[in-house]
């Protein structure tokens, strides 16, 4: 069904006429079919572009109701799609309101691109709403976490702009840029036809590959190795890496785990044993492809008193690191930064490092050394799965509903169906329970670790899926959702159909037992942790508050045997083209 038609258009986009057209133009030329946004004055000539120009198609624009929403419905659309995501936010309280989720796609590495309204710079058009709104150099607020910015001040440079911020935004190491397009600029009258460029000379780099002497050194380890274990990071975005790791882990014979909220072998590969916490202790090398945080992945420090274990950190295996690199670390934000010792670096893209590798081991391993590691691990992931079942069927009649058994009829309920895993509970996911079938089944999280990122993810998740014919599924949580809730709007007003599930477990959780851990270190009383982190007196209608939105929605969920008819009726009304909202509570973990 279309929604929000203009009326009064010719049938045909004639010549751009003022600044702003061109804008319009260009992305339609760069393939841009959304262009989410909450409306402001200072792009009012961009949006009068989009709707009476571009006539809302290709770029159609999507209203949200808050500036984080309208970006991370973006960037979640990215990760969907592998293509730019494109957001416009209104000058500088859009930006700031938007900051968080800029900053999400700046750690997620996810290609968009922000443009903003600014100014006008000639002060004789400001009204005097622009002065606050406006600064000098408004790209100051998002430079260290943007890829690249700009602020044309004609409409050649405009287009000019435009095009070199998403040549940057998807060159690698992608992430977001920002273009602010001065207001004046776009309300102007074109004197002359202002053509667009070739896109073609305008094209994102092409793949790197590493150096030779790199890919000979990790052959040498990798050929060598008693017990080596494959990493896949954020390259699960591509579904072309499935094969691709999948090769290079069957090759080695090698015991293989996910990144954290990455998916890239299927759950059920006989050699995937993600959730297996000794793994990487009895690794002698570790093959990190597209980890973006190494540190993370092979710390063994705990979350307790800061500073207790801040001394000589155990060896731990030789790390092969195929990746990016720290081409991407920015200088003002700490993120990624922690110094790690590499064994062998290739800084390549990933898949083009796979293949060179795979290439380069085939006549290099001990035929019979790798068949009997690939039995071992084989033996170890089946074990691994049967305590993964075990552990399921030992809390399945738990009250309130475990988060394990949440997974598990969400999953029963959606099995059978084409669907997209935009967004799942992370910090209590039950390993091995989600059948997924490899890299780009789900999204992952939201790279900066933004509470507020989850509704709109869902949204531009499960946008990306209703266009090629999939149902966007995720499980949120209720301080997740009660941030950003009014992307639900959104999603109904446009006819974006998904089940969406709320893990409530009625308090901001993670954050309860670091206050215990605090109170426990200065000897005071553990019992508070919960002030000041609980949802509850009165406890949220999530329900209701769906509804209000125009969702269909269920719930509160509580007792677990009704759990499956709840959410196959969401399913079902999904199908139907809702947007379903299933409440259930839950245990903290």
């Amino acid at each position: 069904m279309t929604v929000e038609q203009p009326a009064g258009l010719p049938a045909e986009r004639p010549a751009a006429a003022w600044g702003s057209d061109l804008v319009v133009d260009l992305l339609a030329a760069l393939d841009v079919p959304y262009v989410p946004l909450n409306p402001g004055s200072s792009f009012r000539g961009l949006h009068d572009s989009l709707v009476n120009h571009g006539g809302n198609r290709d770029p159609q624009l999507l209203l949200c109701l808050h500036e984080e929403v309208a970006v991370s419905l973006a960037h979640s659309w990215a990760k969907a799609t592998g293509r730019l995501g494109v957001a416009a936010v209104h000058d500088l309280v859009g930006l700031q309101h938007a900051s968080m989720a800029v900053y999400d796609a700046f750690c997620d590495r996810t290609p968009l691109l922000l443009l903003g309204g600014s100014g006008p710079a000639d002060p004789a058009q400001r009204r005097p709403i622009d002065w606050i709104h406006s600064a000098t150099t408004q790209a100051q607020l998002v430079r260290d976490y943007t890829v690249w910015d700009a602020e044309p001040m004609t409409p050649a440079a405009f287009v000019s702009d435009v095009a070199r911020a998403r040549q940057r935004a998807m060159s690698a190491p992608q992430g977001p840029a920002y273009v602010s397009l001065d207001a004046g600029v776009q309300e102007a009258a074109l004197d002359r036809p202002v053509p667009l460029p070739d896109l073609a000379r305008h094209a994102p780099a092409p793949p790197m590959a590493a150096h030779p002497a790199s890919v000979e050194r990790a052959v040498e380890v990798l050929a060598d190795a008693r017990y080596p274990v494959v990493v896949a990071g954020r390259v699960g975005l591509d579904p072309r890496a499935t094969a691709a790791v999948g090769e290079l882990v069957e090759l080695l014979g090698a015991a293989y785990r996910d990144d954290r909220n990455v998916v890239v072998l299927p759950t059920r590969h006989p050699q995937n044993c993600t959730g297996d916490a000794q793994l990487l202790a009895d690794a002698d090398v570790v093959l990190a492809i597209d980890v973006v945080d190494l540190d993370a992945l092979l710390s063994t420090r705990h979350r307790g008193p800061r500073g207790a274990d801040a001394g000589e950190r155990r060896a731990g295996p030789l790390v092969v690191d195929l990746s990016h690199g720290d081409l991407a670390q920015p200088s003002w934000t700490n993120a990624f930064g922690t110094p790690l010792a590499r064994d062998v670096q290739l800084l390549a893209d990933p898949l083009t490092g796979v293949a060179q590798l795979v290439a380069a081991l085939r006549d290099r391993l001990d035929d019979a050394a790798v068949g009997n590691r690939r039995s071992a691990v084989v033996a170890r992931g089946r074990a691994l799965r049967e305590k993964q079942a075990d552990e399921l069927r030992r809390r399945w009649d738990d009250r309130p509903i475990s988060p394990a058994r949440l997974v598990a009829e969400t999953w029963a309920a959606v099995r059978d169906i084409d669907h997209l895993l935009c967004l799942r509970n992370t910090r209590t996911w039950p390993d091995g329970v989600w059948e997924l079938p490899g890299a780009g089944s789900y999204l992952g999280h939201s790279g900066g670790g933004g509470v507020g990122y989850g509704p709109g993810a869902l949204v531009g998740g499960a946008l990306a899926a209703r266009d090629r014919g999939q149902l966007g599924v995720g499980i949120v949580g209720d301080g997740d959702l009660l941030m950003a809730s009014s992307a639900l709007w959104t999603a109904v007003h446009y006819r974006i159909p998904a089940l969406l599930v709320v893990n409530d477990n009625s308090s901001f959780y993670n954050d309860e037992p670091h206050q215990a851990e605090v109170a426990r270190h200065r000897g005071r009383p553990e019992q508070n942790s919960w002030i000041g982190m609980r949802i509850s007196d009165p406890a949220v209608d999530i329900a209701g508050l769906a509804r209000s939105y125009g969702c269909w929605a269920e719930g509160p969920v509580e007792d677990p045997a009704d759990l499956a008819d709840a959410l196959a009726r969401g399913r079902d009304a999904a199908l139907g083209g809702a947007v379903a909202v299933v409440h259930a509570r839950t245990a903290p973990r």
